[in-house]
């Protein structure tokens, strides 16, 4: 559980780089709760300029319908985390079930 942990300060900690290399700002001045349009001053444009920043530093692709989930920095860091670490809870669906033919 402990590398999930530093795993996940690791995280958040690109996360701000990638924010403070964008904006050129220092990532310390940054708050988890910092809405990206009003405390941040991101546009439309800019804003997703950002999510192409956060998607290179990722190698990942965000889905335009994910797209809307993101909106204060911390927003970003728990979507990224779902998105890049393993879950380490088993789908309860499928644990302890058996499918069986009718």
């Amino acid at each position: 559980m402990k590398s999930s942990l530093s795993s996940s300060a690791q995280l958040s900690q690109l996360v701000y780089q990638t924010l403070g290399s964008y904006l050129r700002r220092d990532p310390s001045t940054f708050q988890s709760e910092d809405s990206l349009r009003d405390d941040l001053g991101l546009d439309s444009l800019q804003t997703i300029e950002l999510v192409y920043e956060v998607e290179a530093a990722f190698d990942l692709q965000i889905p335009d319908e994910d797209f809307g989930r993101l909106t204060t920095i911390g927003d970003v860091v728990i979507y990224l985390t779902e998105r890049t670490q393993p879950s380490e809870h088993p789908n309860p669906q499928r644990a302890g079930t058996t499918h069986q033919k009718e």
